[in-house]
């Protein structure tokens, strides 16, 4: 009897303990995040978690781990290779899911992933040059505009009027576009932002809300249509975390820009919209601004099921300066052409553009994508000489099929799509009675429509080569209906051949350090609609788009953890060069005059000065050296053969030094030089060369889950007195001097705030 109880007491006694034991157990916390890198937004595949004892290593960017206690002394250690450590605080009141961003501490060029051409690679193993400037570089520092961005890398330059006026080009190509961007095609996710006739505007997009952009230099046809010079793709940013952030951005000429934003992040999705409003009266006379911008992104994955819905409107208003002449440019920079002054010209918009995309995944070998888009713009410009005013709307969609074979020795992708794009232009000019709109003086219709098939092959021999091949059949045609007959019907359509563009690159693994890349492309860019009509109520029937075949040999790599380089060299020749000749003060005509050739070499270094736990400072410099010439160019009876390309420079060169410390300061150096370039085709006049030196200081902190970010430069520190734009060619009436000149801003200051919640 004694025994039984003894028993009994003893199994009482062990379950008693047990469930002691077991308490902390069953209130274990369970921690799960992701871990990224702050530079390009993208998982950290390999890093190492530590609480207390306990060490954890994952190499897919995510974690899951079983913490047995939450105290205030509970802290995550997060520790990656070329990372700066990250230590944070665990708390019961900690998100549910964690977003986690490691500072890169050494140049890791093999990290850096690109998604062009359709696949997502290192931009170390994709073969070409890409550029790419990451959300971080985006944000940190007050984004007025985009220019400051895109001209700190090699081969791109882009030239900005004002706000609202800029050029953008890509060695070389678009130099021609009187006042904005063209022959260069750009996407937002899966939206076209490039119209029917090849025209991008790009001044009023939201930068905060990218993740990153991607710059491919030289044609891409073979997989993206239209656009000789290349392909901005604006990589629009998926929320990680809940939060709420906003900024004041301020500057001279009475600058400010407003901006406020929200995240929100689940399990299975993401979704954010940004409002900003910016201001400013412009350095010039009649140089007044305002614009709001509201862009909403949103997307969500259920199974194998992802839907991304992105959309944005535009409001915008401001005067117009325009282009002044030597004497004005030298003596009063700041005065806005007399009549443009006289009129108090202006342009305001009204633009509204989105897009639905649907992605099926079969399995881990097979996905379909169908994106459907669509954009509608409302445009008045109140001119010297008449009034315009426009409606342009656009739909379209964009299909493609992806399968990948896989096996030990390779990986096989082939992408097969269709986009089909449609769009209504129309366009009336009206006399300006003391700026009221008075009688019609045309009213035109255009209708233009364009379908791409095209097919791409990636084929990753593991650790030999990647070999990239595409081709691309285009058709574009037009349809112009003129209602307005007292001056002649020029109404007719305009249907070009169809477009063969291939692709060929590759790119040779030399060993885990280096590669070796080439590339064989071919690219094209269709006319205006205005292009092909002649004075008189007659049409150019003979026209063609303008082509080139580029041939490209580079290399790319790093030198032990402290230098990485790019090196490419590229010949382009360009064939039925478009030739906008001016037929009045608002009438031109295209034709196609002869041919270029863009031979060019761009180089690029980023060196690490300091590497220490607490410092960190880097030397990058790059430089593009051309010697772009016309091959045959005969343009009103003169022969211009031999002579430079108008409107690039021969010499261009960055140099950055970037100084950063591990409790938020940092310190940014950049030094720009621009050479002289011819600005008429018989290269009689050049504009000056010039230098450009910009300094930027800053600092950021978080605490738990605020973070601050403050910043303060000067732009322009030496008062250089520089062209920022040139208008090529320009003519004037009577005894008046041609206005080739917009006039770069004196020194200049800005600033920026701030301030972001997590919850």
């Amino acid at each position: 009897m004694v025994k039984s109880v003894n028993k009994r007491y003893h199994k009482s006694l062990l379950s008693v303990l047990y469930i002691l034991i077991s308490l902390p157990l069953l209130a274990q916390f369970k921690v799960e995040g992701k871990v990224l890198d702050a530079e390009t937004q993208r998982p950290v595949q390999s890093f190492r978690l530590t609480t207390g004892s306990e060490e954890y290593i994952f190499k897919d960017g995510t974690f899951l781990i079983e913490q047995p206690s939450l105290t205030e002394e509970t802290r995550l250690i997060v520790n990656a290779e070329g990372y700066l450590p990250v230590s944070i605080p665990l708390t019961k009141d900690s998100p549910g899911v964690l977003t986690i961003q490691l500072i890169p501490q050494n140049i890791n060029i093999q990290e850096i992933v690109v998604k062009a051409f359709g696949s997502e690679k290192r931009l170390m193993d994709t073969p070409g040059s890409i550029g790419i400037i990451t959300n971080r570089q985006l944000v940190r520092e007050p984004s007025f505009t985009l220019a400051p961005s895109v001209n700190k890398f090699p081969g791109v330059w882009m030239q900005s009027g004002s706000m609202n006026t800029n050029r953008l080009t890509i060695r070389g190509i678009g130099t021609r576009s009187a006042y904005g961007s063209n022959k260069i095609r750009a996407y937002y996710g899966d939206i076209p932002l490039t119209n029917g006739v090849g025209e991008t505007t790009l001044e009023d997009l939201e930068l905060e809300q990218m993740s990153d952009i991607e710059i491919i230099k030289g044609p891409a046809s073979g997989f993206y249509g239209s656009g000789l010079g290349g392909v901005l793709l604006f990589n629009p940013a998926k929320a990680t975390r809940t939060q709420f952030s906003q900024s004041v951005s301020i500057g001279s000429f009475n600058t400010i820009k407003y901006s406020g934003k929200a995240d929100i992040a689940t399990r299975n999705g993401s979704h954010s919209v940004i409002y900003s409003r910016f201001h400013s009266d412009g350095y010039r006379d009649n140089n007044e601004m305002d614009r709001h911008n509201v862009t909403l992104a949103s997307s969500m994955t259920k199974k194998q099921i992802t839907v991304n819905l992105l959309g944005a409107f535009i409001q915008s208003d401001a005067y117009i300066p325009s282009s002044i002449d030597f004497n004005t440019f030298m003596n009063t920079p700041q005065r806005a052409a007399a009549n443009w002054a006289a009129a108090r010209g202006y342009e305001d918009y009204r633009r509204a553009f989105g897009g639905l995309t649907l992605q099926q995944g079969f399995n881990d070998n097979l996905l379909a994508k169908v994106s459907l888009f669509g954009q509608i713009n409302t445009n008045n410009e109140l001119r010297p000489f008449n009034i315009l005013q426009e409606q342009n709307n656009y739909v379209g969609a964009r299909a493609i099929a992806e399968k990948k074979f896989t096996t030990a020795n390779y990986v096989l992708k082939i992408i097969a799509g269709d986009e089909f794009f449609t769009e209504n232009y129309d366009w009336q000019t009206l006399e300006n009675e003391e700026r009221v709109a008075g009688a019609i003086l045309s009213d035109n219709h255009e209708r233009r429509w364009y379908n791409n098939l095209f097919l791409l092959a990636d084929l990753n021999l593991l650790e030999k080569m990647i070999v990239s091949a595409s081709v691309n059949l285009n058709q574009t045609s037009y349809r112009y209906e003129d209602q307005f007959l007292e001056n002649g019907d020029q109404g007719g359509e305009h249907k070009f051949p169809v477009i063969l563009s291939p692709r060929l690159a590759a790119s040779w693994i030399m060993n885990k350090d280096l590669r070796i890349f080439s590339v064989v492309s071919h690219g094209f860019s269709p006319p205006t609609l205005e292009e092909t009509l002649l004075p008189g109520g007659l049409r150019n029937t003979s026209i063609q788009p303008e082509t080139g075949w580029n041939y490209e040999l580079g290399t790319k790599g790093q030198l032990g953890q402290s230098l990485s380089f790019e090196l490419s060299a590229y010949y382009m020749k360009v064939k039925n060069l478009l030739v906008a000749q001016r037929t009045g003060e608002d009438e031109y005509m295209g034709i196609n005059a002869g041919g270029t050739n863009h031979p060019g070499i761009e180089a690029r270094v980023d060196y690490r000065l300091i590497n220490r736990p607490d410092w960190s400072s880097y030397l990058r410099v790059n430089a593009t050296a051309t010697r772009y010439r016309f091959a045959e160019f005969t343009d009103r009876g003169n022969d211009y053969a031999g002579n430079k390309l108008t409107g690039t420079p021969d010499l261009q060169t960055n140099w950055m030094l970037e100084t950063s410390h591990k409790k938020g300061f940092f310190l940014n150096l950049h030094y720009l030089t621009v050479g002289r370039m011819p600005m008429r085709d018989d290269n009689s006049i050049y504009s000056k060369a010039y230098e450009l030196t910009n300094v930027m200081a800053g600092y950021e902190k978080t605490f738990r889950n605020l973070s601050i970010g403050l910043s303060s430069g000067i732009q322009n520190l030496l008062d250089e007195h520089y062209a920022s734009m040139i208008l090529i060619n320009a003519t004037a009436p009577g005894t008046q001097s041609p206005r080739y000149y917009y006039p770069g801003l004196p020194r200049n200051y800005k600033a920026q705030v701030s301030l972001r919640y997590s919850f």
